[in-house]
């Protein structure tokens, strides 16, 4: 079941890019050098940023992940107009490929230099993040202790984890059967953000010390009710809420249509609609299960 819904997200999401490729690449007000410029500004330092989407957008991957993660996404904001950007972060030596595994005091550095890198490029004053999973969790840590605030906008994150995870339950039974502290022992030199971002981690409490957000940075938390990893997945709600906070279950406020669980989150259109819509706007889409065929 896992599987099939995670297909069709994919599948729909393909189906969604390629609708609006199509509808973009067709038009005849474009001329072939303006189509290639439009296509190049994902990852694209030469990219100037529009007067009406002045932030440059910095996508954010999870753990055990890569950039690779929003080639949906990422397109899917270029062809939009934005200047759109991601990162591998958190890498361990000896481990290739897989992010998101050293300690998020270390990979906030990366990306605060990473902020600055694609400022100096732009000229932009103001980013905005998107962080999936541990990639929202990343961003708080950016805000909080790297000065953040002076340099973010809109914050958004889809697959949230913000008050920690029993990674499907299994923290729960490791700890019921008192093996937590072995398999920590054993695996932490190898993740240490692995246990940064467990339920009850103590990291996760010093980043909500003095309050999770901050006036000046407006948010969104997409969370889903499928979601297998993040469990309970009201974890991914912030608690220090106001006017620039907005905590969103995708089934109840957006599309109950939208059968996406954590790893379909990244490439569903309607995640994709409400993140795009917010960063925009800075407020939630009433579109629903309309977004899915936009």
């Amino acid at each position: 079941m896992l599987f099939k819904k995670t297909l069709s997200a994919v599948s729909l999401a393909v189906l969604t890019l390629a609708i609006t490729i199509t509808s973009i690449t067709s038009s005849p007000a474009l001329a072939v050098p303006e189509k290639r410029a439009l296509f190049g500004r994902y990852n694209d330092m030469d990219c100037n940023p529009s007067s009406s989407k002045p932030n440059p957008v910095i996508l954010l991957h999870g753990l055990l992940g890569n950039s690779g993660e929003f080639a949906y996404m990422g397109l899917r904001f270029a062809l939009k107009g934005y200047c759109a950007y991601s990162l591998d972060y958190g890498h361990v030596p000896g481990i290739p490929i897989l992010g998101g595994l050293n300690d998020l005091m270390v990979s906030a550095m990366e990306l605060s230099d990473f902020v600055d890198k694609v400022q100096a490029a732009t000229g932009a004053s103001k980013v905005d993040l998107v962080g999936y999973s541990e990639g929202s969790t990343l961003a708080r840590v950016y805000l909080k202790y790297f000065n953040g605030t002076a340099k973010v906008d809109h914050l958004a994150a889809i697959g949230s984890n913000q008050y920690g995870t029993t990674f499907a339950n299994i923290v729960t039974i490791l700890k019921a059967a008192n093996l937590f502290g072995a398999v920590k022992g054993a695996l932490n030199p190898l993740c240490k953000a692995c246990f940064q971002l467990t339920l009850g981690a103590p990291f996760l409490d010093q980043l909500a010390e003095g309050g999770d957000t901050y006036p000046e940075v407006k948010y969104l938390m997409l969370v889903s009710k499928y979601d297998e990893l993040i469990t309970p997945y009201t974890n991914g709600f912030l608690r220090t809420l106001g006017p620039n906070v907005h905590n969103v279950v995708i089934q109840d406020d957006l599309c109950s249509l939208d059968l996406s669980e954590h790893l379909a989150q990244a490439v569903s259109p309607v995640a994709f609609n409400a993140i795009e819509y917010f960063l925009r706007t800075d407020s939630i889409t009433k579109a629903g299960c309309r977004a899915l065929l936009l």
